[in-house]
């Protein structure tokens, strides 16, 4: 057990014993008694009741000894309690540090504003209660971890940062917070050393390989946590996970699809019929309802027409519940004014009106009019290394017999960020780098080629009307017409173990005539023909020309959907280094400049606040650096694109820390833990017992005892 004092000043009015004592001295009677025998016997008839008058002076001395001691004691604020010394003398100049949880998991509601406002006021009312030899240090826990206020006596600055705080828009980092506490201990001068941490113990935000070198060997500072999870109201049920665009070209008018992911954060309850809602240029554009099982998912799907080709930005909102932050996921779209399409020659020998490329680009443009939707581009496959893959939402390999090293990795990724490949196959094909390079594209492989003599009844198509986007406007007599197309030469194909994939068109004989596959966020398709007359008539059909445009209009998504990431708080966006450079603007208007290392890409880094940034080009800043950034957009600035910022659906992970496994996290320290609603006593005290209220206790019975001794008299 140990006794200590928050107020230990108080204790010296102890000396104020030595008054009473000093006067009971000075009043004792010193002079020499003698007997006479004339009064003798009056005193002996009265010695009875004069015994039984006179009061007890050594016991009124001890009780008002007793008062003033108890009177000291009670204003010194003393403390029983059975852990470590250290922990718990106040009265002792101590450094403190202070890691308040700012994620944006702490805006969840409680019963009297968000958690973060609670543990603001409760940081608030414990720097207040604390003496004035104590030195304080505030780290901020949301990643990245950084210290908002060094080493102070004055509680005056916390204080006031503390009243116009609010909660970030970023996850959670309390291991490398803690980091940054024992960094600041390290360094301080004192004996006594507490790191306190107000958190809502979000599992997501602790991270196991941060915490053993948080410590350095040795020094082991006593640790007391703070838990707002239990003040919490209500339940985050569910989030925003993913918005995924894009358009549609196959109907008369522009079509935006908008698909939303939706995850039930509830582990073993469904949520049915969650309102979702579509907001468009910040109107309301539609409504709809989502089942979700319990802990999974579902998406929903919204369209809308497009009228004109200006930005779209917008939003996918769910039902409230406790945490709103991430009810709300916020997207941007520039739509394509064209379809741009990178055709790829790989035999361009001989009569250029033979060629693939040939049949391929009049289909898509037959009559090269600039007011096309579609922009087909030739490029020769030497060429094919040297283009840019940003620019184009659709490639179209013909009758290519490989790649350059290296260009089949540019392709995965160009198809993994929303692109489109369609690949013809033809006499040039290898298709053992087919199987070998191709592989995670394709989710079949290129079993033989199948081929008929002249004299012999060629491959025909299944004329059978079919539901899939692209073939549903044929009409009847279009399949029967083009089931009478010949087809002399194809590959066979054999599926890929565990691969999934359409065959939306097929011939007689059953074998697949294409193969469509999703990778990423684009498609994959797969002709199992040649697209020029070599092995087949198609090309010379009429219905070659509305099969192809479909086809391309189909797997088209916009540039910018493909070139802009939805990036989460705090993560860095890559920018082109062009010059001049590219102005961002932030949601609220601030123009900054990306930061440009030598030898690598601008990097804009300030991407702490959820919402659409805007990118723009001006030539008045040619060269400029990232602090000359103009403070206000100029009036001739270009627009060239945007992207959004949202939130990062981990910060949402339903679980928590137990108090049970606080120890693990920080072997061989002394670690506390106190729920939210009884933080002040907790923080003040730890595992220690007031004397304040016995003491006065005691005084007043000191007092009343005193009282009734002299009334005796």
């Amino acid at each position: 057990m140990n006794f200590s004092f928050t107020s230990p000043w108080f204790l010296l009015g102890l000396l104020g014993l030595a008054l009473p004592i000093l006067i009971h001295l000075l009043t004792r009677q010193q002079q020499t008694r003698l007997r006479f025998s004339a009064v003798y016997l009056l005193q002996q008839a009265q010695k009875n009741s004069v015994r039984k008058s006179r009061p007890n002076k050594l016991l009124l001395l001890l009780l008002r000894c007793l008062a003033i001691t108890f009177l000291c004691l009670a204003l010194a604020h003393p403390i029983l309690s059975s852990g470590g010394l250290d922990d718990f003398l106040m009265s002792r100049p101590s450094a403190n540090v202070f890691i308040l949880d700012d994620s944006y998991s702490m805006s969840a509601t409680s019963d009297s504003g968000t958690l973060f406002q609670r543990a603001t006021r409760t940081l608030s009312e414990l720097i207040e209660k604390m003496p004035g030899n104590h030195s304080f240090s505030l780290v901020l826990a949301s990643d990245p971890a950084r210290i908002v206020q060094d080493w102070t006596t004055d509680p005056g600055s916390i204080l006031k940062w503390l009243n116009a705080a609010q909660a970030s828009y970023r996850t959670t980092s309390i291991g490398k917070a803690v980091m940054q506490a024992a960094d600041l201990l390290n360094a301080a001068p004192q004996e006594v050393k507490r790191i306190f941490i107000l958190t809502d113990m979000d599992q997501n935000g602790w991270d196991r390989d941060e915490f053993p070198t948080a410590f350095e060997e040795g020094k082991l500072y006593p640790i007391k946590v703070i838990d707002f999870s239990k003040v919490q109201t209500g339940l985050n049920r569910a989030l925003v996970r993913k918005v995924k665009l894009n358009q549609e070209f196959l109907t008369d008018r522009r079509i935006i699809r908008v698909q939303a992911t939706i995850v039930n954060l509830l582990p073993d309850r469904a949520i049915p019929q969650l309102p979702v809602t579509l907001f468009v240029n910040g109107k309301r554009q539609s409504e709809g309802v989502v089942d979700l099982p319990a802990q999974g998912e579902a998406t929903h799907e919204f369209s809308f027409p497009l009228l004109t080709s200006e930005p779209v930005s917008g939003a996918v909102e769910i039902g409230e519940d406790a945490l709103t932050a991430d009810n709300r996921r916020l997207f941007v779209f520039q739509p394509n004014r064209k379809i741009r399409v990178l055709v790829v020659d790989g035999d361009p020998r001989g009569v250029a009106h033979q060629h693939d490329s040939f049949y391929v680009e009049k289909a898509l443009n037959p009559f090269a009019s600039p007011m096309s939707d579609i922009e087909p581009t030739v490029s020769t496959l030497s060429e094919f290394s040297d283009r840019d893959l940003k620019l184009y939402s659709v490639i179209l390999l013909c009758n290519v017999r490989d790649l350059e090293i290296g260009l089949e990795r540019d392709l995965e990724k160009f198809v993994l960020r929303g692109g489109a490949l369609f690949i013809g196959l033809g006499d040039q094909v290898d298709p053992k780098y087919y199987n070998e390079k191709l592989g995670l594209l394709l989710p079949v492989t290129l079993k033989s080629i199948n081929q008929v003599r002249l004299e012999d009844r060629p491959f025909q198509l299944l004329s059978q009307p079919s539901e899939h986007p692209v073939l549903k406007v044929f009409t009847r007599d279009m399949w029967n017409e083009m089931g009478r197309i010949p087809f002399r030469t194809l590959y066979s194909l054999e599926p890929r173990r565990g691969r999934k994939f359409q065959e939306p068109m097929h011939f007689t004989n059953r074998f697949p005539a294409m193969i469509e596959s999703a990778f990423g966020e684009g498609k994959v398709v797969l002709y199992v023909s040649s697209l020029d007359r070599d092995w087949n008539a198609f090309p010379i059909h009429p219905t070659f020309l509305p099969w192809m445009q479909r086809w391309v209009k189909y797997l088209a998504q916009s540039l910018e959907n493909i070139s802009r990431h939805d990036v989460t708080v705090g993560t860095p966006l890559v920018l082109e280094d062009i010059d001049p450079p590219l102005l961002v603007v932030a949601p609220g208007g601030k123009v900054s400049i990306a930061r440009k290392n030598p030898q690598s890409p601008p990097v804009f880094e300030d991407t702490h606040r959820p919402g659409v940034y805007e990118l723009y080009q001006w030539n008045g800043i040619s060269g400029a650096t990232e602090s000359q950034a103009p403070e206000q957009l100029p009036a001739d600035a270009r627009r060239i694109g945007s992207f959004t910022v949202n939130f990062d659906p981990a910060e949402s992970a339903p679980g928590k820390i137990s108090e049970m496994d606080l120890a693990s996290w920080f072997p061989g320290a002394q670690v506390d833990y106190a729920p939210a609603d009884q933080a002040l006593n907790a923080a003040s005290v730890g595992t220690g017992v007031s004397l304040t209220t016995l003491l006065f206790l005691m005084l007043a019975v000191m007092l009343f005892w005193e009282g009734w001794v002299v009334r005796r008299e």
